[in-house]
């Protein structure tokens, strides 16, 4: 298993980010990928009934998730401290914990999840002609929740220690067999979305179950022993500390993005496909940029950890660097492209125009998001995770809630409306980077003393 380990206290640490961010990539993208594939068999095979009650379901499947989802960070980071510090006792009490929490917490979801599907369905105005299938597909998925929460829990702690490629290899070879059942629950068996969702459950549970095996047979200081299990106090809060902020960011994210969707929606039905188009490659784009924040996350803490401080400020520009290099290379091909990639998917000219604002606007500038997430990432390292939830509240949603209601109506054009999304970016950054500078400075004069 060493192999697949990243030395983040001594060696190059460009070589250790790529070696942990190019898994993440690929990981990311094939999940993205994966997804797509729901949907693809349930329009082949069923109808787009089937599939709008699965999209229906997907940004409340993401509000439900995504705290917990950010809890696993914070399990990543207390890991990745003590393992800095050469701390074995608390690092397998906190493996422990972390194990327990994902269970404990992913079973309670899946309780909210199937009892309340009907109410929070009901919040998001689903269509009824979508309802009872979006019901069926959403309480399934639920089913398996804590199978994802386990999924994610494991996968952090691997990458406590550098390892990145476990967690995509599982992943991946869930999501081939996501496909297989996909197709042999539709299309052999004549279900509908209920197949799709049984093989999500399958594929999450495949992966989880990898990543625990993988532990399992640690040497490392990620060591899993059935006695460490339990809900330590210093662990616990630490983790939860870290991890609801990140959590609540991702939800506002989320949230965010509703908001500018809300102001496409009032234009007219070739402006909503437009957005729909330019999201499906912004997500591609954004699922890479991304990367090198899941990377930089451990190499920090474990750095802190260490008290190299140096070698922590060095991990954050050089993954900055990756974020820029990948962003702005693949987000000016989107841009200059944006034509000729809008109508892969649609021929009519006014969606394919309305994809392409949004496309030269935002996937041009997407580094800058990569780059806020590294900064966002290297404050959870440092232990100041509430910055950046602060600034997403702020500026993700205060400010695009303030620019949709009041500044939009006055230029009612979509490519003056997309301009919130850099705009909205670079405040985050100025603001995590003067926090971050002073917070690093400081810790490297008390690493002196």
């Amino acid at each position: 298993m060493k192999r697949y380990n990243v030395d983040m206290l001594s060696g190059s640490v460009m070589k250790g980010l790529l070696s942990m961010t190019i898994p993440v990539m690929i990981m990311n993208v094939m999940q993205t990928m994966f997804n797509v594939v729901d949907t693809t068999v349930l329009g082949r095979y069923v109808n787009d009934t089937a599939v709008g009650a699965v999209g229906a379901c997907s940004t409340l499947i993401t509000l439900c998730t995504s705290l917990l989802i950010g809890i696993s960070s914070g399990a990543n980071i207390v890991i990745a401290r003590h393992i800095g510090k050469g701390d074995r006792e608390h690092a397998e009490k906190a493996v422990g914990c972390a194990v327990l929490f994902s269970i404990v917490s992913g079973l309670a979801l899946a309780v909210i999840g199937i009892s309340c599907a009907k109410i929070f369905l009901r919040w998001t105005n689903c269509p009824e002609k979508l309802f009872n299938e979006a019901e069926i597909f959403f309480k399934i998925y639920f089913l398996g929740v804590p199978f994802v929460m386990f999924y994610n829990f494991c996968a952090s702690i691997l990458r406590s220690i550098g390892d990145t490629r476990h967690p995509m290899i599982f992943i991946m070879f869930g999501g081939i067999i996501k496909i297989l059942l996909n197709l042999y629950f539709v299309k052999v068996l004549h279900t509908t979305v209920e197949g799709v969702a049984i093989a999500t459950i399958f594929s999450n549970a495949i992966a989880g179950g990898l990543c625990f095996i993988t532990i399992l047979r640690s040497k490392d200081m990620i060591r899993f022993s059935y006695k460490n299990m339990g809900f330590y106090g210093r662990e616990i809060k630490q983790m939860l500390f870290i991890g609801i902020p990140t959590g609540l960011q991702s939800a506002l994210y989320s949230f965010a993005n509703l908001i500018i969707v809300t102001a496409v929606n009032g234009l007219g039905a070739d402006a909503t496909a437009g957005l729909s188009i330019a999201n499906q490659f912004d997500g591609v784009i954004y699922q890479i940029i991304y990367a090198p924040s899941i990377a930089v996350i451990p190499y920090v803490a474990q750095n802190i950890g260490a008290k190299n401080i140096k070698r922590a400020k060095k991990a954050i520009v050089i993954s900055g660097i990756i974020t820029i290099a990948f962003g702005a290379t693949l987000g000016s091909l989107s841009a200059i492209f944006s034509g000729q990639l809008s109508s892969i998917i649609s021929s009519t000219p006014a969606v394919i125009m309305y994809s392409q604002q949004k496309m030269i606007v935002v996937s041009s500038t997407y580094f800058i998001c990569g780059i806020n997430d590294v900064l966002a990432g290297s404050l959870r390292g440092i232990g100041k995770p509430i910055i950046p939830t602060i600034s997403a509240l702020v500026f993700m949603c205060g400010l695009r809630l303030f620019w949709v209601r009041f500044v939009f109506p006055f230029f009612p054009n979509l490519t003056f409306l997309y301009l919130i999304w850099p705009v909205s970016w670079i405040l985050c950054i100025i603001i995590a980077l003067s926090v971050l500078i002073p917070s690093l400075s400081k810790l490297q004069k008390e690493a002196a003393l």
